[in-house]
């Protein structure tokens, strides 16, 4: 006999339960879960991630993360891939970053979706001028934001076979500080239609926001916009989709 318990909010562990073994059985979800951490010795850059560090740009393992540094020099960039995951809308798949940055102004930031296009690339898959959305990707989907930007908040961006429309979050929607831990996810179903995240509150929903059958990796890139050096924290990176 089966039963059927659905949860609404969480499971909690408590008393001895919180420190002991807490599952009888074989767990068997119907998802799959990924999680990188950074909690490993080295970064492992040909089979794990994809790194572009623009001349002196650098990529390194820090206490809590790791931390992408761009070069002291206008419009460097430093960026990271997950390429070892292809994402397919089919999947109905679901991806989180939470990362922090040490100076909000003069910079852009990427944290999307994207179709490999811009993995090795010193350009990032999204740009904002004025209120004028660029990319470089031709399937892409997640959230930018550019100081170049006529108002320096958060972008919830897409692009379809090359073809980009944005939605410019208000504060309340998408409050951003320095030295402060965001959470930005971004949902897809069969379709391809897009449900945007922020610190978990929905903040934006698009339809057939990239090509459903074309697959996607989770990237992270930072640009600067001055001659001064930015400093990205990633905490981690999760990823889940159907088996």
């Amino acid at each position: 006999m089966g039963e059927q318990v659905k949860v609404y909010r969480n499971l909690q562990f408590l008393g001895n339960a919180n420190h002991t073994r807490n599952v009888e059985g074989n767990m068997n979800p119907d998802r799959i879960f990924r999680e990188w951490n950074f909690k490993e010795l080295a970064l492992d850059e040909t089979n794990q991630y994809t790194k572009f560090i623009d001349t002196t740009s650098a990529v390194a393992l820090a206490n809590g993360g790791i931390t992408l540094t761009t070069a002291a020099t206008n419009t460097k960039t430093c960026s990271y891939a997950f390429g070892g995951i292809h994402l397919l809308a089919a999947k109905n798949p679901y991806v989180e970053f939470k990362f922090q940055l040490d100076d909000i102004t003069n910079v852009a930031i990427n944290a999307v979706l994207t179709d490999a296009v811009t993995e090795a690339s010193g350009v990032l898959p999204f740009l904002i001028s004025g209120t004028t959305i660029s990319d470089t990707a031709t399937d892409g989907v997640g959230f930018c934001f550019d100081t170049e930007q006529t108002t320096d908040r958060w972008y919830a961006v897409r692009t379809t076979a090359g073809t980009q429309t944005g939605q410019l979050l208000s504060a309340v929607q998408a409050p951003f500080a320095a030295a402060t831990d965001l959470t930005l996810g971004i949902e897809m179903d069969t379709l391809a239609n897009a449900s945007f995240f922020l610190n978990g509150v929905q903040v934006w929903y698009k339809t057939v926001a990239v090509t459903a059958d074309n697959p996607l990796v989770p990237y992270l890139g930072i640009r600067n916009n001055s001659a001064t050096a930015h400093v990205m924290t990633p905490r981690y990176v999760r990823l889940w989709e159907d088996a």
